[in-house]
């Protein structure tokens, strides 16, 4: 269904990867040009260590966008280790704090140290790229979630947001699923699993992370029921993007990310409408070696990543 494209997914690590041998050769590359190239070529290093199977793939080449954006954003000022940390208080901080919070981070090691300031939240209207189950019903206009939410009781996902499409698949109490977004004017959520639509379920059926635990406790004479956070390591492909930042992301790079098997056939990529939060954030940066400040404005992507606008 996909077409051909997906070996260009693949050759974006190895092009960062020269795009930085040449800009370290070269007498009037920038240090923001350098920053760019080495934070793609992180970027892909560490997406290898991300996800199985297909999740493994769209980690690789997500994690080259994603390291080229933070490279950019702080050019040759920080190391590399500092550039994934940073990277990942930025997505925390877009995903936790509230309109005018400040979150600070420092290595004391390497004396780098940053100021994450979340300055205002709003609802925009985007077409986004999604990938679902042939069967699945399109969506229309979705409001976007995108988080792991709990499955709450053994629940039914059918192939379109009523009772009367068909049960697409069953899934277990205690399951988590990427929660993509609610079709607008009803109670039903479509769920990612493994990078793809894979159906509805009613809302009442799903919570945030703790939910479960928190009913349980509700429940007289019961035990509390400790549940542990969600391990990145640990989580799908869909699942770790939701930890993630990085810029937006077309329909095109999307469908290359996918592996080249028998199973893509029953897969189709489209564009659909979705009511999203976007959050601004400024950050500033300040190293032995200088300092810098950007702001940018972020929304979450239907494979639940903070995507830079």
């Amino acid at each position: 269904m996909f077409g051909r494209p997906r070996k260009r997914f693949f050759t974006l690590a190895l092009t960062s990867l020269l795009i930085l041998c040449l800009l370290m050769s070269g007498c009037q590359a920038t240090k923001r040009e350098t920053g760019t190239a080495a934070g793609a070529v992180l970027g892909a290093a560490a997406g290898m260590f991300f996800g199985r199977g297909v999740g493994k793939a769209v980690a690789i080449g997500l994690g080259a966008v994603v390291g080229g954006f933070v490279g950019n954003m702080i050019g040759g000022y920080l190391d590399d280790q500092d550039r994934l940390a940073l990277e990942k208080e930025s997505a925390k901080a877009l995903s936790e704090l509230k309109d005018g919070g400040t979150s600070k981070w420092e290595n004391l090691e390497s004396k780098a140290e940053a100021e994450i300031t979340v300055v205002k939240t709003e609802t925009i209207q985007r077409n986004v790229p999604i990938v679902r189950h042939k069967e699945v019903k399109k969506p229309g206009t979705l409001t976007m979630i995108g988080e792991p939410y709990e499955i709450l009781t053994d629940s039914n996902v059918r192939f379109g947001p009523s009772m009367e499409y068909d049960v697409a698949k069953v899934l277990k109490k205690g399951s988590v699923v990427l929660a993509v977004g609610q079709e607008k004017g009803t109670n039903w959520i479509l769920v990612n699993q493994d990078r793809q639509a894979i159906g509805y379920i009613h809302a009442s059926l799903v919570g945030k992370e703790g939910t479960l635990a928190e009913n349980e406790r509700k429940t007289e004479n019961s035990v509390a029921v400790m549940r542990p956070a969600y391990d990145l390591d640990e989580m799908s492909g869909d699942m770790a993007s939701a930890q993630t930042i990085r810029p937006a992301i077309n329909l095109d790079e999307m469908v290359a990310s996918y592996a080249d098997t028998p199973e893509t056939d029953d897969l189709v990529a489209e564009r659909v409408d979705v009511e999203a939060p976007a959050r601004t954030m400024k950050m500033k940066v300040v190293t032995p070696h200088g300092e810098e400040e950007t702001t940018v404005v972020a929304s979450k992507g239907t494979d639940g990543a903070w995507e830079i606008l």
